[in-house]
């Protein structure tokens, strides 16, 4: 490389490495909607709400909804406080408002309503409660008053000699000495220890330029902090007062005191942090411009750490934001400069370095190194080379890449050594052998390449000599030389000494939930663990006798299947299993989710971009930064949040909620009731879990989600009920406090004891009565009924024997009648009756019928079968038998009076069709035809057995489909037979047999064409 390009890339090198933060970990935050993103106070009151002074009036927040906080009064305005700066919750848990121009309010928890005190009519600007329950009160125009709510009286209080003329008092705080300090225009004052009711007020000297205090704190050390209006912050400790901050122009509005003991200081251009030691832990936290989870705003204007230790943040533009302190998570989130490599944290490939560091690859392709703090020192590839996909350090110190489908070895300042093709497939694994060699796991199959060796990378094959093929993506050694390798294939292993790759067998039952692989890790006890797309963590039990691998399915017995453990396993100093979606506790056998609480949000976490520092820290790549762990400050959150009843409702009206310390009253009458309940967790709401019995009713607890905190119960009897209400964490746990609520459901005066037992007797006595009544009532219609039911079921035998549409009889008719014509037939034939008593048994079917459906409609359909029937039963004589055979066909059974007289009859009924259309519903007319088989029985009277019933019928099936072959709209008759049995041929052959006399109606072209249908 010539000379100058050498300068430029150091010149570049080293301006890369300038252009990091000065401290890389931000504090991440999560934001409430308010009305205009405007907040003038904070307080949280001893039940554990949220209460904020929005731009629209005071609210209420319980993690779900911003309820509108209002006084009593006649119209909209009359009801809203106005604009709210100071708020104080007190021991008792009242809570003080000071309003803008109506003095000082209070909410009455009991009550659950806002009431006016009055007092000052000026602005009130700060608020607190000394140990004897009086309520100090700052105001800006009416300097400094007290209230008694025990006397309910209001007292200025003047300022110490020169400032009995201030009347701008701007910060107040009651100390856990006794002492009061008053932050004011011109300074600040306080009492000596003593009676704080009375106080004796003496001014501490400050410097002209700090000008007016305006926020006061007392930490856990009792050091006041003092927040000016000139942007100075001060420190009294022990007597002295030292300055943190000296005068800048940017005002100090809020202070409060983390979990931590850190001090977080709000400024009119946001936030500074101190740490307990009063050393600065970052400059200011500046606005976010648009960086997830960053301070939406500069303007702050209030401070609170809440019940849960999280800090919440107000301010003007900025609306309300929330930071949940993990001590054991972190988010590198992207650089404020938009020159930095940094700028776009998305992270591609992880890799920690001997030193401490960390080698970060972005989506743009630029390959970074960072150190320890994760700040970023150099930049060691550009774009130009494509985007590294996966990283790893060769037993020599060199770093090796895969990207741009190939491998290729670096040097640690990023120059090219040598490179590989990889058939350009995509790599998601690289991993160094302890012989030295390099294994690639891609996106189709996976590659050894043994560098001392030299030679191109090789394909891993399978016992069949092929190449494994598909995605690769998990790479782990196996203690005994070997390599565990998990893809979409699933599980295999390549051990010590083979060359090809072995499936792993695993037990019926005690296989891996699901088959493909998305990441593995064998711990340093040995124990190794799967991870897969659906069925999440498994822990490798062992081998059966047969050689086949048993998995306990972590995942699943806890309930987290649908979803993997997040595919980047890694093991801590406790043997806990890490992802960065979960982490699985062993001995306590606890899964977990790593951010339940939501408080480090770094975008979409990627699979196989993870690395563990030399420190024991772990980082995961996510779409908008890293994920820092931990992981041995890391404990589950035990914290068991508050309940709270926010509504009740009665016959599904809104009520005011009354003190429900003495339970609930249900007046005689109610139909129902119904509660709006929260656990005020305020980290994750929506993950929360809500459970409710009504003991007494419910034989065990009714499970939901976040949406189940509104249980109701209708038709209670009257009686004493308790309702337990239960919630869970945002970790899962349930809450070991439950709130008990007493219900009385009262009775109304027809359903007391004494009137239900009289009732009770007055009905044994009607029912008596009743009854005899009844009895002999029912004897009498018995016989009646008994007459009635057998005229019934004579008609339902008719009815059950009938079509139903046509009025012809049924197959079920045929079937029971059948056999007794044809014994009758038989019996009068031998006796003088002869051959008139010989039976005619015709099939008729209606030509086209499918088309008339089909054209014209079902109901056209059916019109055709009734005129039909009707017209056929007209042909016939008394005693012939009309039957709907099934569909549009039926079947006539006649005494003719000999066998050449049933064609004229055949004759007949073809005519009766064809002689006048048929008139449809719709009025149209139609032309029908049909066409008739027939055969007479008995067809051979010297075969009678063999020409039986079912062989006649058969044989006038047979006429009946040669009557439509010859052109529908005629008939075929088979009068006799002579020496033909039906076994001589196949039915369909019948009507060609000689011994057989058939006679067919005049053929279709001798006859007018029938019209279409």
């Amino acid at each position: 490389m010539p000379l100058p390009a050498r300068l430029l890339l150091l010149f570049l090198l080293a301006l890369s490495g300038l252009s990091a933060t000065a401290n890389s970990l931000l504090p991440q935050f999560s934001s409430v909607p308010v009305p205009r993103s405007v907040v003038g106070g904070l307080a949280q009151d001893r039940a554990g709400y949220l209460w904020i002074g929005t731009g629209n009036g005071l609210a209420r927040w319980d993690g779900y909804r911003l309820q509108p906080m209002e006084r009593e009064g006649a119209s909209a305005i009359e009801r809203n406080l106005g604009w709210v700066r100071a708020m104080v919750a007190a021991r008792d848990g009242r809570l003080w408002i000071g309003t803008e121009a109506d003095g000082l309010a209070v909410y009455e928890p009991e009550r659950d309503r806002i009431e006016m005190r009055g007092g000052p009519r000026a602005i009130v600007r700060a608020l607190a409660e000394d140990r004897t329950g009086t309520i100090w009160i700052g105001t800006a125009g009416e300097g400094l008053w007290q209230y008694s709510p025990q006397q309910q009286r209001f007292q200025a209080q003047p300022l110490p000699g020169k400032l009995a003329t201030e009347t701008r008092v701007l910060a107040l705080l009651a100390a856990r000495d006794g002492r009061l300090w008053v932050g004011h225009g011109q300074g600040l004052s306080h009492s000596e220890t003593g009676h704080p009711s009375q106080p004796d007020l003496q001014t501490l000297p400050l410097p002209e330029t700090v000008g007016a205090v305006q926020a006061l704190l007392e930490d856990h050390l009792g050091r006041i902090w003092i927040g000016c209006a000139s942007g100075a912050l001060g420190l009294w400790q022990d007597g002295q007062l030292r300055w943190l901050l000296q005068p800048d122009g940017q005002a100090v509005h809020a202070l409060a005191q983390a979990a931590d003991g850190s001090v977080w200081v709000g400024r009119s251009q946001g936030l500074d942090r101190f740490a307990a030691d009063t050393t600065p832990i970052l400059p200011r936290l500046p606005q976010g411009r648009g960086r997830p989870g960053a301070l939406a705003g500069e303007q702050v204007t209030a401070l609170l750490r809440d019940q849960a230790g999280a800090i919440w943040v107000g301010g003007y533009g900025l609306g309300l934001q929330r930071h949940q302190p993990n001590p054991a998570l972190a988010v590198r989130s992207a650089d404020a400069d938009p020159r930095s490599p940094w700028a776009e944290a998305d992270a591609r490939a992880l890799l920690a370095l001997e030193d401490g560091g960390l080698l970060v690859t972005t989506h743009a392709g630029t390959l970074l190194r960072m150190d320890e703090s994760l700040r970023v020192r150099a930049t060691l590839l550009g774009r130009e080379g494509g985007a590294v996909e996966a990283m790893t350090l060769g037993p020599d110190g060199s770093l090796w890449l895969g990207r741009g489908g190939q491998l290729e070895q670096h040097r640690l300042d990023g120059g090219l050594i040598r490179a590989w093709s990889l058939a350009g497939v995509r790599v998601y694994r690289l991993r160094a052998g302890r012989d030295g060699t390099i294994w690639a796991a891609t996106e189709d199959g996976l590659f050894r390449h043994a560098p001392q060796q030299g030679g191109a990378p090789q394909r891993l094959l399978l016992p069949d000599g092929q190449p494994l093929r598909g995605r690769v993506t998990a790479l782990c050694e196996d203690g005994e030389g070997g390599w565990w390798v998990g893809g979409a294939q699933g599980l295999l292993r390549q051990r010590a000494g083979q060359a090809a790759l072995q499936w792993v067998p695993q037990a019926p039952g005690a296989g891996l939930g699901f088959p493909a692989v998305l990441g593995l890790l064998r711990t340093a006890e040995g124990q190794l663990w799967v991870d897969t797309p659906v069925a999440g963590l498994h822990r490798l039990q062992g081998f059966n006798a047969q050689g086949q691998a048993r998995f306990e399915r972590i995942s699943e017995r806890h309930g987290r299947t649908g979803q993997p453990f997040g595919a980047n396993l890694h093991a801590d100093a406790q043997g806990r299993i890490w992802s960065p979606m979960f982490v699985y506790d062993p001995k306590a056998d606890r899964l977990d989710e790593v951010d339940a609480a939501g408080s480090a949000p770094f975008g979409t976490p990627w699979f196989y971009v993870d690395a563990e520092l030399r420190d024991g820290r772990l980082v995961f790549g996510g779409s908008q930064g890293l994920l820092v762990v931990r992981p041995e400050r890391y404990s589950p959150s035990i914290y068991a949040p508050p309940l709270v009843i926010n509504g009740l409702r009665v016959d599904g009206q809104p009520q005011h909620l009354p003190n429900l310390r003495q339970g609930l009253v249900l007046a005689a009458g109610t139909r129902s009731f119904g509660l709006d309940y929260a656990a005020l967790d305020f980290a994750a709401p929506q993950r929360l879990r809500y459970r409710h019995r009504l003991v007494g009713l419910d034989p065990a607890w009714i499970e939901g989600g976040a949406d189940f905190r509104m249980p109701s119960y209708s038709n209670l009897a009257p009686g004493r009920y308790t309702l337990h209400l239960n919630a869970s964490n945002h970790d899962g746990v349930w809450s070991p406090k439950v709130l008990e609520l007493p219900i009385e459901v009262r009775a109304a005066w027809w359903q007391r004891p004494t009137v239900r037992a009289l009732g009770l007797i007055l009905a044994l006595l009607g029912l008596w009565s009743l009854l005899q009544w009844r009895t002999r009532q029912l004897r009498r219609r018995e016989g009646r009924l008994q007459a009635l039911v057998q005229e019934r079921t004579a008609e339902l035998r008719r009815v059950s024997l009938m079509d139903p549409l046509t009025g012809a009889h049924n197959r079920r008719y045929m079937a029971q009648h059948v056999d007794a014509e044809l014994q009758q037939c038989l019996s009068q034939r031998r006796g003088p009756a002869g051959e008139a008593a010989d039976l005619c048994v015709m099939l008729l079917d209606i030509d086209h019928f499918k088309q008339v459906n089909d054209r014209h409609g079902h109901a056209a359909g059916d019109a055709v079968l009734v005129q039909a029937a009707e017209r056929l039963r007209a042909e016939l004589q008394p005693g012939d038998c009309l039957v709907r055979w099934g569909g549009e066909e039926f079947l006539l059974l006649t005494r003719p009076g000999s066998r050449a007289g049933a064609i004229p009859l055949a004759e007949r009924l073809c005519e009766a069709l064809r002689q006048q259309d048929f008139q449809l519903p719709d009025g149209q007319a139609l032309a029908v035809r049909a066409s008739i088989g027939l055969a007479c029985y008995p067809l051979d009277p010297q075969q009678v057995q063999a020409w039986d019933w079912k062989a006649t019928l058969q044989l006038a099936d047979a006429a009946l489909y040669a009557a439509k072959a010859a052109g529908r709209d005629g008939w075929v008759a088979c009068l006799s037979a002579h020496g033909l049995q039906p076994t001589d041929a196949p039915a369909r052959d019948w009507l060609t047999q000689q011994g057989l006399l058939t006679v067919r109606s005049t053929p279709v072209a001798d006859k007018p064409p029938a019209p279409e249908i």
